[in-house]
């Protein structure tokens, strides 16, 4: 049994979007691209400030006994918005783990059957996923709940839910589409850990 991480193994998955035959780019490409430096951008600068922000409390509480209340509540909810927006970079990327027991025994051509299967129930997932937390997220909109040390509404926290299943399920499409249009996705490809 072998555990590949596909972002690197599958030609053609960098990028959800192919590029068109005319070699201008056209507008879904122009949209990818921007979509995927909005995810990249956010997910690295949130990644950035948490960490130079614990950093700057952990300092301050035990150097001058001075914490910030609400550094460790921010922090908390910025992982939950880059947990779902870096959840879509890996959809786009098909960087989750797989165990491809069975594609190392089928065709080239049952393993695309295969993918595409998989990659509709991740779909049917993310659209459940983004109606219930949808609806979750009205619901806490609607109480009037606000976070503790912030005192912020904490549906924006809430939101990070449907915002990043909606992503996550564009993505899985664009992944849909891939497979769908490249015949060559369904063979057997080979795990290359050298980059």
């Amino acid at each position: 049994m072998e555990v590949t991480g596909q972002a690197k193994t599958e030609p053609g998955f960098r990028e959800a979007v192919p590029a068109p035959a005319h070699g201008s780019p056209g507008l879904l490409e122009a949209a990818d691209r921007l979509l995927s430096s909005a995810e990249t951008i956010f997910v690295g600068a949130a990644l950035i400030f948490t960490s130079v922000l614990l950093f700057i409390n952990v300092g301050l509480r035990y150097l001058f006994l001075w914490p910030l209340q609400w550094a460790e509540e921010l922090t908390l909810y910025l992982m939950v918005w880059i947990v779902f927006i870096g959840g879509s970079i890996i959809v786009r990327t098909r960087g989750h783990i797989a165990v491809d027991v069975v594609p190392n025994f089928i065709s080239g051509r049952a393993n695309r059957r295969l993918k595409l299967a998989v990659t509709m129930v991740s779909f049917v997932f993310f659209v459940c996923l983004l109606y219930y937390s949808a609806q979750h997220t009205l619901r806490i909109r609607s109480s009037g709940q606000v976070m503790p040390a912030m005192q912020r509404p904490m549906w924006l926290a809430y939101l990070a839910m449907p915002v990043g299943s909606l992503l996550m399920g564009i993505r899985t499409l664009q992944v849909a589409v891939r497979i769908w249009t490249n015949p060559a996705l369904g063979e057997k490809v080979e795990l290359d850990l050298g980059d």
